[in-house]
């Protein structure tokens, strides 16, 4: 899914100064995209870790082979960011070995990732609590509390309450300190439901905010009771979200579609959606089983086991359930 953070989190551990003393400051950020140039990158990354003028690449495969060779030269270490990573193809023709040289890509799909002994694989949650209030709080107040003159004690009590149900954001007119006053707007569930944990959505709804009059922040409020948007982060979420839709072919792209037809947010149980595509869509069974690990493992559905103590058992679809992040209706 599109929007996690998962490339700002590959930035921060770029800039991390122990990982840079690891790898000497030989960390190399490279974008790689739906459609990547690959000649490009692979110029841009002999030019970063061979240092050297480079040879005529007559094509992709020369290119990757000079650049292969200068690695298992060389005993140096590396790391290599490859981010936004969206086949495993493109990911081949960007891999390469070498002492001390290591690769971390960050993709949608983690199907496009070889499991071997020495990868390690990571998902990126939804943010909890803990987390989401903070980043919240820093693009809608500029910090990453709530305000001080606020109540603090009321407010506390609020937000512990699970997934800001019930919490009150005090916030001020933004009028002369002196005049201003503090606006207590009861949010109740609707920024649960609008944000879920979704960094992109606690992002872009917080700073649509930022230092509006009481107003605004009325206005924001009761369209969040209607259900309604209350900026363009419906716009720029499903810009986000799109290009992950897209990449599906046309008859996963309609199976997606009919998660349209559950609940929100609920516990389904996966043989009622099988049952819509095999007796609707008339797929067969394995088809639209795999065409539902496929949803899964690019996030576009939420797949769980019915039982607590047993990890997912893809033999049986009678014990699994799945759910759908609200912010992709």
């Amino acid at each position: 899914m599109g929007g996690l953070g998962k490339t700002t989190m590959a930035l921060s551990l770029c800039n991390d100064q122990e990982v840079k003393g690891v790898f000497q400051n030989n960390v190399i950020f490279i974008t790689v995209s739906q459609s990547p140039n690959l000649r490009e990158i692979l110029e841009t990354m002999w030019d970063k870790i061979v240092r050297r003028k480079k040879p005529d690449f007559q094509n992709i495969e020369y290119a990757h082979r000079q650049l292969q060779q200068q690695l298992l030269r060389r005993a140096k270490r590396t790391l290599v960011v490859l981010d936004d990573v969206w086949s495993m193809a493109i990911l081949e023709k960007l891999s390469f070995t070498g002492e001390g040289y290591k690769t971390l890509v960050t993709t949608r799909d983690r199907s496009i990732i070889r499991t071997t002994t020495s990868t390690r694989l990571y998902e990126l949650p939804l943010l909890d609590d803990a987390d989401a209030l903070p980043l919240f709080c820093f693009w809608a107040f500029g910090q990453k509390s709530i305000p001080s003159n606020a109540d603090n004690q009321l407010v506390k009590q609020q937000a512990t309450i699970h997934a800001f149900n019930n919490f009150l954001f005090l916030v001020f007119d933004w009028f002369p300190p002196t005049k201003f006053s503090l606006v207590l707007l009861m949010y109740e569930s609707q920024v649960q439901a609008e944000c879920k944990g979704l960094p992109l959505a606690l992002k872009v709804i917080g700073s649509s905010l930022y230092g509006q009059p009481h107003p605004a922040w009325e206005g924001a409020k009761k369209k969040l009771l209607k259900g309604e948007s209350i900026s363009d982060y419906h716009k720029e979420g499903l810009r986000c979200l799109e290009t992950s839709i897209d990449a599906l072919d046309e008859e996963a792209r309609e199976c997606f579609l009919d998660l349209g037809s559950f609940p929100e947010d609920r516990k389904i149980s996966v043989d009622a959606l099988l049952d819509i595509w095999i007796y609707v869509r008339k797929m067969e069974w394995h088809d639209a089983f795999v065409i539902l690990l496929e949803l899964a493992r690019k996030n576009l559905l939420n797949l769980r086991s019915n039982l607590r103590s047993q990890a997912i058992n893809y033999g049986s679809a009678s014990e699994l359930y799945f759910s759908q992040h609200d912010v992709m209706r």
